[in-house]
C-alpha cells in the first residue's frame, strides 16, 4: 500500500505568539530491534544502543510494529540516512521523521541506516522509534527560524534547534540550556542524545541548539550567532534571563567557556567536556586562528578573570588524544588560582568521546536547572579582550586602546572601591550596579587617569 509522508512544518511563531503544532507520533514505543552491522545481525533492545560500543562503519536498525498503527515516528539519529517503511524509502531531513500509515493485516516493517561515528562508536538517537496514534503537539523537538546576516545563513546560521519538554508552560519563566556543538557538528549533534533530552523533561528545563557556523571555533561571527538564537528562544518561549546556561563538548566545550566569559552576567553556570584553554597556533586551527591576536580573542584561559560569579564543571579524560587533558588542567588550575568555584572531573583511562558526554549530561542539565546569575554582585571583575564586550553586572567600561581592557571593582559598606583598571578611560555604573547608591562615593585607590560615574 502507498504511504503518505507527513510534511513536519517548522516554522517560527512571530514574537510573543505560541509555538506552531506539528505532528508527533503518542505511544507505540518499540522496544525490542535487530542491529545490522558489517559483523552480522544482533538482537537487542532500543534503550541499550546508546551504551554498546560499536566499531566505526554502518548500522541499519530493523524494527517492526503492529499493523493497524496509524503512524510512525523516526527520532533524529548522530548520522542518520536514509529510513526504509514498508518498502518505501525515504531521505528526510534532520529532525524527528513521522510516516502515516496504511492499515494492513501483516506487520510494518521499518530499517533506519546510520553510520556509527569514530567519537560516538554507538547509536545515538534522541528518542525510542514509535508507531501509534497521530496527533499535533507543540513540544518537544522543533527548529525555530531567526534573521541572520546573509555570510552566515550560508554558513547554517539563521536557525536553531529548540527542545521544548512535553507539558511544559510555555508562558511560565523557564531555565534554558544552550548546547554549542563540536568539530563537525550542527545545530542537532546534541538532538540526538537521549540523556539530554530525558534529563530535560525531568527538570523542566527548555533545550537550545544552535549553530556555530561549522568549525568556527566560536570567532565573534558564530559566538553572534549563538547570542542571536538565545534571543529567538526567548521569543519563543518564556525564559528567565537570570537562569540560562550554556554547555558544550570538543569545539564547544571550548565555544561554552569562551561564550560565557566573553558575557558572564549573560549565563548562570558553564559546562566544558575536553574543550582546548589556550590554542596552539602551530595546530590545524592556524586556518581559523592566523595570529596570536585572534586566539587571545577566543581563548578561554584569557578572560578567567569574568568566572567570579560563574561556576564552571570541567570534564576531560586523561586519556583523551584529540584535546590534551593538560587544556583544562590549566583552565581548572587558573581558576582555583582565582578563588573561582569549579568543580573538575578527569576521568581515567577515556579519551575524546561522546559516551562521556552522555555519562554526565544528566547532572549538567540538573545544574542548569538550579543555577541563576546573581542580580547586583558587589565585586565585579571583568576583562575584555575586544571591544564589542564592554559590560558585565551593570559595569560598563569605556575603552582608552586598542588593546585588553580590566576592571576590578567592587562597593564596599557604600563606598564604590576601584582596586584596579587598565586599557580604560571610565567606568560607568548602570542603575543598580555593585548594589551602589547612585552618587556614592567613590575610592580609586591611588589609580589617575579613570573616571568612575553613574548612569
Amino acid at each position: 500500500m502507498r504511504l503518505l509522508a507527513l510534511a513536519v512544518v517548522l516554522v517560527a511563531a512571530p514574537a510573543g505568539a505560541t509555538l506552531p503544532l506539528r505532528a508527533v507520533v503518542r505511544g507505540g514505543e518499540i522496544a525490542e530491534v535487530d542491529v545490522v552491522t558489517p559483523k552480522g545481525t544482533t538482537h537487542a533492545t532500543f534503550a541499550s544502543l546508546s551504551r554498546t560500543k560499536l566499531d566505526p562503519g554502518p548500522v541499519t536498525i530493523r524494527a517492526t510494529a503492529p499493523g493497524d498503527r496509524r503512524g510512525v515516528e523516526i527520532p533524529e539519529c548522530s548520522h542518520r540516512g536514509a529510513v526504509t517503511i514498508d518498502g518505501t524509502r525515504y531521505a528526510p531531513s534532520d529532525g524527528p521523521f513521522v510516516v502515516r500509515l496504511s492499515p494492513r493485516e501483516t506487520p510494518h516493517t521499518i530499517e533506519i541506516e546510520l553510520r556509527a561515528s569514530e567519537y560516538e562508536r554507538r547509536v545515538v538517537c534522541g528518542d525510542p522509534i514509535r508507531a501509534g496514534a497521530l496527533t499535533e503537539t507543540r513540544d518537544g523537538l522543533r527548529t525555530i527560524d531567526f534573521a541572520s546576516p546573509r555570510e552566515d545563513v550560508l554558513r547554517g546560521g539563521g536557525r536553531a534547534v529548540v527542545y521544548v519538554p512535553p507539558g511544559h508552560d510555555a508562558s511560565k519563566p523557564a531555565a534554558l540550556l544552550v548546547g554549542v556543538h563540536p568539530w563537525n557538528g550542527d545545530a542537532w549533534t546534541y538532538a540526538a542524545y537521549a540523556e539530554l533530552l530525558a534529563a530535560a523533561r525531568a527538570h523542566d528545563v527548555v533545550l537550545l541548539m544552535p549553530s556555530g557556523l561549522g568549525n568556527s571555533l566560536y570567532t565573534e561571527h558564530a559566538e553572534n550567532e549563538v547570542m542571536r538564537a538565545i534571543a529567538a528562544a526567548e521569543r519563543e518561549v518564556a525564559i528567565d534571563p537570570r537562569r540560562v546556561s550554556i554547555w558544550g563538548a570538543s569545539m564547544g566545550g571550548q565555544g561554552a567557556t569562551t561564550i560565557g566569559l566573553h558575557r558572564p552576567d549573560r549565563f548562570a553556570f558553564i559546562a566544558s567536556y575536553f574543550g582546548d584553554a589556550k590554542f596552539d597556533l602551530a595546530s590545524y586551527v592556524r586556518s581559523i586562528l592566523p595570529t596570536e591576536e585572534a586566539a587571545h580573542r577566543v581563548n578561554p584561559i584569557d578572560v578567567i578573570d569574568n568566572a567570579r560569579w560563574v561556576p564552571i564543571w570541567l570534564i576531560h579524560g586523561d586519556a583523551d588524544r584529540t584535546s590534551n587533558v593538560h587544556e583544562s588542567d590549566a583552565l581548572a588550575a587558573s581558576l582555583r588560582m582565582h578563588g573561582y568555584a569549579v568543580r573538575y572531573d578527569r576521568p581515567s583511562g577515556r579519551g575524546h568521546e561522546g559516551l562521556l558526554v552522555a555519562e554526565h549530561i544528566a547532572d549538567v542539565v540538573a545544574r542548569a536547572a538550579d543555577a541563576r546569575v546573581p542580580e547586583h554582585p558587589a565585586h565585579v571583575t571583568f576583562r575584555s579582550v575586544r571591544p564589542s564586550d564592554d559590560r558585565a553586572y551593570g559595569v560598563r567600561i569605556l575603552r582608552s586602546g586598542n588593546g585588553d581592557a580590566f576592571v576590578d571593582v567592587e562597593q564596599i559598606r557604600g563606598r564604590v572601591v576601584v582596586h584596579a583598571a587598565s586599557g580604560v578611560r571610565a567606568i560607568v555604573l548602570e542603575p543598580g550596579a555593585l548594589g551602589a547608591a547612585r552618587g556614592a562615593p567613590v575610592d580609586l585607590e591611588g589609580l589617575f587617569g579613570v573616571e568612575v560615574r553613574f548612569e
